[in-house]
């Protein structure tokens, strides 16, 4: 009768440590004695948040409910603390995370002596391991310095190449190397499935652009100027010193343009002065034509149509060649006096124009200008 009794305790009392465990209770979110707890910072929060996220997860209100646990396992580590956050999680959809809490609170019930809870926890396990999402990230070459990371998180060597649980979704896995092109790459990860990212050899990064610098610029070779002997006490010494030290001036022809002006005004009068011969002739023609048709000054119509004829074309004549002769007067001048050379000597008092000189001449019967020099 007794050892019925006994037994019958022992049951009673397992059944409801499983039962604390499962409702999270008050008691069950206090740090056991013998645990791998941490010291305790705010107790009295913790065990509000930890009631709040009850009521929260009775409501079906996981979402809410899981910082709430979080920040209480924050503030005082607690096992039942720790498994109603790995169930919550379970409920939101990181089975991931939450197959990892279950393991822990496994094996802080086992340093406990709990070993209910660490058999609770376990089979919690060991149902999501089937459902668990899996990634390997396979490394075929490794250069010096690689750094390879998930969701931000850095993988050591001994991971390349192993299935790692994770919870489902998207996941974003980067390589780097110094010198090396970046590779990185987005991966969903679905219940039961085990997903696969290969990181290859990463190829060599361009160099970067160096900015072409500019020759430095020869400096100038110093100009020397010619020593200037000193100036004389007079004009015609100090310019005679000047052109024998300084570089000789170019040679300029001068007086180009008036020189083809000159050429154009002399055609145009030998043009006007055969116009003035044409019309010439053909008064003198048209006055012998008048003859038959008068006697003397007395003409008929057509004797008087004729000598009018005459006379306009005696005019025209006159004009043409009183115009061509003077344009050709003044070609010639201009062609003759047109500038070459101005820096050639000259006679004392005269003025030189090209190869023309002007020279003044005084006498005892006048004066006057007497014109020299060679045509062009």
């Amino acid at each position: 009768m007794i050892r019925r009794t006994q037994r019958t305790f022992a049951v009673t009392a397992c059944l409801v440590s499983f039962v604390s465990l499962a409702t999270g209770d008050a008691a069950a979110a206090e740090p056991e004695k013998g645990g791998a707890a941490l010291a305790p910072s705010d107790p009295a929060a913790a065990q509000a948040l930890f009631y709040e996220a009850r009521t929260l997860m009775q409501k079906g209100r996981w979402a809410e409910a899981c910082p709430k646990l979080e920040e209480s396992l924050r503030l005082d580590h607690g096992i039942g603390t720790a498994y109603n956050l790995a169930d919550c999680h379970e409920h939101v959809g990181k089975l991931a995370t939450a197959w990892s809490g279950f393991l822990d609170v496994a094996a802080q019930s086992k340093a406990a002596g709990q070993a209910q809870r660490e058999k609770v926890a376990r089979e919690r396990a060991q149902k999501l391991e089937p459902r668990l999402p899996k990634l390997v990230v396979d490394v075929r070459t490794a250069p010096p310095g690689l750094t390879v990371e998930r969701d931000g998180v850095a993988l050591g060597s001994a991971a390349f190449g192993t299935a790692i649980p994770v919870d489902p979704g998207s996941h974003k896995v980067v390589a780097t190397a110094p010198g090396r092109v970046p590779f990185e790459t987005t991966i969903d990860a679905k219940e039961s499935r085990t997903a696969r990212v290969v990181v290859s050899d990463l190829p060599l990064a361009p160099a970067p652009a160096v900015a072409a610098v500019p020759p430095a610029p020869t400096p100038a070779a110093p100009v020397t100027k010619p020593a200037l002997e000193p100036a004389s006490t007079t004009m015609t010494t100090s310019a005679t010193n000047l052109h024998a030290t300084a570089f000789p001036e170019p040679e300029i022809e001068r007086g180009g343009t008036q020189r083809t002006i000159g050429w154009v005004t002399l055609g145009a009068g030998v043009a006007g002065l055969a116009a003035g011969g044409y019309f010439g002739l053909r008064s003198l023609d048209k006055r012998n034509a008048s003859r038959d048709s008068c006697n003397g000054d007395l003409c008929n119509a057509a004797g008087v149509e004729l000598r009018d004829d005459a006379i306009r074309a005696g005019n025209t004549a006159t004009i043409a060649s009183v115009a061509g002769g003077a344009a050709v007067v003044g070609g010639l001048v201009l062609v003759l006096t047109a500038p070459k050379d101005a820096r050639r000597g000259s006679l004392p008092g005269s003025t030189r124009i090209g190869r023309l000189e002007a020279r003044p001449e005084v006498g005892p019967f006048g004066a006057g200008v007497t014109l020299g020099g060679t045509l062009p």
